[in-house]
């Protein structure tokens, strides 16, 4: 059982590793305050996108957006808090790249809060399968997050079960 373990670990990591310096794949669609959206954003920012491929990985990635959003975007310090977000000047997108999404989008734009809702992309009709591919995504059942250079190629990739330590990794690459 470990060795198989280990093995898909190995596998995960290829993978994960694989990606980094290939360019991310061109997804149009518009935030949930209508205006429209491009990816990668082409503004001189590096960008973090961060997309759920399936309802599976929802959970999980609710786990990952409240510390993400805090250290890259938001303006607002709790009790005196130093705020990481000054140091960044990024791009954050959550992109749900799931099936049907257009059917509930009313009732997710109703049970999410409004600050988050520029950073929030509905796709237009991005084929979800070809984007999976493009990014090498095998398990669709967990979230993924891309840091994406100024010129569009992905520096850093992480996915799955969120840790203070992946969001380090992400902040690192962030900060280059």
């Amino acid at each position: 059982m470990k060795k198989y373990i280990i093995l898909f670990l190995v596998i995960i990591s290829i993978q994960l590793f694989s990606q980094k310096g290939k360019l991310f794949p061109v997804i149009d669609g518009e935030n949930l305050n209508d205006k429209a959206m491009s990816l990668p954003i082409k503004n001189g920012k590096t960008s973090i996108i961060a997309i759920a491929f399936n309802r599976h990985a929802e959970e999980e990635l609710k786990k990952w957006l409240n510390p993400l959003y805090y250290t890259f975007v938001s303006k607002n310090t709790k009790g005196g808090q130093f705020n990481m977000s000054e140091v960044y000047d990024i791009n954050f997108v959550f992109v749900p790249l799931i099936s049907g999404f257009k059917k509930i989008k009313d009732d997710f734009k109703n049970s999410t809060d409004k600050e988050f809702w520029p950073f929030i992309m509905d796709t237009k009709k991005t084929d979800i399968k070809l984007v999976q591919e493009a990014l090498g995504v095998k398990d669709n059942k967990i979230p993924y997050f891309f840091v994406v250079d100024k010129e569009g190629k992905i520096t850093e990739l992480q996915s799955g079960n969120f840790s203070n330590d992946k969001v380090d990794k992400l902040e690192d690459a962030a900060g280059d």
